[in-house]
């Protein structure tokens, strides 16, 4: 479950399972649904008994897979599949090739559950895309919502001076005044560090 994508029906089939015993039906006899299904496997703090869904929780497990990927780039799966599947590009990035294995489908499957959530923390900003990869903490998205005036590949880096600082009129200039409050509050390291997804 927690490397290969399982089957839609496989999963029904759990769920199925676990809601008969939960009502407590038997071969011959139905139980009494005392509340629908979708009503209690909401989150406990939702008013739900905390039931997972199973496809969903099948997603997260492997998205902890391509999660580990970038985590440990040096490790021995990181490298294998990197020479397999993503040279020139970086994890999120990769593309499903012509014939990939049933792994790689299931990680690239799981990784819609990073790219949802995950975004950057600044270190020297080489590696983030200014209007493609999420990096503004905000809670409704983590992207600019100006529109683009800089080119499409401009990296944050672009939007700092020499003393690692922001450049407050170049802010100013390509971006509304909303984003600039949001970017000028986001801190940037003192000495030289690698851009971090979190």
């Amino acid at each position: 479950m927690s490397v290969f994508k399982l089957p839609k029906g496989l999963c029904e089939e759990i769920q199925s399972a676990i809601a008969k015993f939960w009502w407590g039906s038997k071969k011959d006899k139905r139980g009494i649904h005392w509340a629908r299904w979708d009503k209690l496997s909401c989150a406990k703090s939702r008013g739900g008994l905390g039931f997972r869904d199973f496809t969903s929780f099948n997603q997260a497990m492997v998205a902890k897979q391509g999660w580990r990927l970038i985590q440990f780039p040096n490790s021995l799966v990181s490298k294998v599949l990197r020479a397999r599947y993503f040279r020139s590009c970086s994890f999120l990035d990769a593309k499903s090739s012509s014939n990939p294995s049933f792994i790689w489908r299931s990680i690239l499957w799981g990784r819609q559950v990073i790219q949802k959530g995950a975004r950057w923390r600044i270190g020297n900003g080489s590696n983030i895309l200014v209007y493609k990869d999420n990096w503004i903490p905000r809670p409704d998205t983590f992207k600019p919502i100006s529109p683009p005036s800089l080119p499409i590949d401009t990296t944050v880096v672009d939007l700092m001076d020499d003393g690692n600082n922001w450049n407050v009129v170049k802010l100013n200039q390509h971006f509304m005044q909303e984003d600039t409050e949001v970017i000028l509050k986001i801190p940037l390291p003192r000495s030289q560090k690698e851009d971090e997804m979190l």
